[in-house]
């Protein structure tokens, strides 16, 4: 399943709000495996009992620079860089040889986004809680026409084709993020949720998906398949509900209920093209730890939900690969105006909102 979505940063401090002129720099990761295939709700274990499983090896790094413009709103632009890999099984080692693997990379800048966000409510009368509304436009920077070689079923004759949509570097479409957030003080505990919604009008880019790749040279396509020899230019959605608590000086861990997702249908314009949609669901345990405007977080999102949802034009169900877990890492970094108020130190520090992208 091909999801775009940044690993999550904390706030760096007690109070969630930053200073006018305040720089932000973050440095975050997502680097998952993914090779349990799923059709519907059900697990597809015979692939993993015949070996015959895709792997799916996603890394996103991504820098994100933000700027604070007044108390309310906040500027930023996030930068990724994918390097990625699909493979299947070499076929000159069926079984009951050891599993070796064919891998197709897709390595590259990604899609460069710009957005802001906003507190709804006056942050000098809400400090015990509020909301946020953000947007933003996500720009096709990455290459959606990444190429590596694939070789025939016998293992043999390498030909360089079109690499699977889940690891090229770009989607080949403009988006629109849209974005909310709030959070809610209750003594030491802070409560917190956050959604991010990537809206892709573009129906379907001109990169062959992988049906086209694996024909034969030469062959013409099934008429079924019309829709599905290019790749879509989905939409992609991830949320979290939590908390945080302070655990010791400037040391704090979290836990958050996380669901991410490719929808079967578009919000905007037609849903053509191939694509793989479906939806998981985690528990994400986290731990973060703040000194002097500096943050360190990881998070370890554990499965326990999938279900890949039908082809939007064939109503059939095919199947994806989905993570048993996720590694989100990040750094943050204040540069600029420091806060004026000292506040307390037993408030625990607030997830911030991020874009997918």
């Amino acid at each position: 399943m091909l999801i775009r979505n940044n690993a999550p940063v904390f706030g760096a401090d007690a109070n969630p709000y930053h200073q006018p002129g305040e720089w932000q720099l973050s440095l975050s990761s997502r680097n998952l495996v993914s090779n349990d295939h799923y059709a519907g709700g059900e697990e597809q274990i015979q692939r993993q009992r015949l070996q015959n499983y895709v792997t799916n090896r996603q890394n996103l790094a991504d820098v994100n620079i933000s700027r604070t413009m007044t108390e309310r709103w906040t500027l930023s632009v996030g930068i990724p860089y994918v390097n990625s890999s699909w493979a299947s099984r070499d076929p000159r080692y069926p079984l009951p040889a050891e599993r070796r693997e064919v891998e197709q990379n897709g390595r590259g800048l990604g899609d460069i986004s710009v957005g802001g966000r906003y507190w709804i409510f006056d942050t000098k009368t809400h400090s015990n809680w509020n909301v946020s509304a953000g947007a933003g436009l996500k720009m096709p920077t990455g290459n959606s026409k990444e190429r590596d070689f694939y070789v025939d079923s016998q293992g043999n004759n390498p030909q360089q084709r079109f690499v699977d949509q889940s690891v090229q570097p770009g989607d080949g479409g403009w988006g629109m993020m849209l974005e909310a957030a709030a959070f809610t003080r209750m003594k030491r505990v802070l409560a917190f949720g956050s959604g991010s919604y990537l809206m892709n009008p573009k129906n379907r880019s001109n990169t062959p998906s992988l049906t086209l790749a694996r024909l034969p040279s030469g062959t013409a396509p099934n008429p079924n398949q019309s829709d599905r020899l290019y790749n879509s230019v989905p939409d992609q959605y991830v949320a979290r509900l939590g908390v945080t608590v302070p655990v010791w000086k400037g040391l704090a861990a979290s836990v958050a209920w996380r669901v991410e997702g490719l929808p079967r249908y578009d919000l905007i314009g037609d849903s053509n093209g191939f694509r793989r949609p479906g939806k998981a669901m985690f528990v994400e345990p986290g731990i973060s730890y703040s000194k002097r405007g500096q943050t360190f977080t990881v998070n370890v999102p554990l499965g326990y939900y999938y279900h890949r949802h039908p082809d939007p034009n064939t109503s059939r169900e095919g199947d994806a690969t989905f993570p048993r877990h996720i590694f989100l890492t990040s750094y943050s970094l204040k540069l600029g105006r420091r806060q004026s108020t000292p506040l307390a130190p037993a408030t625990p520090p607030i997830p911030a909102a991020r874009p997918i992208g």
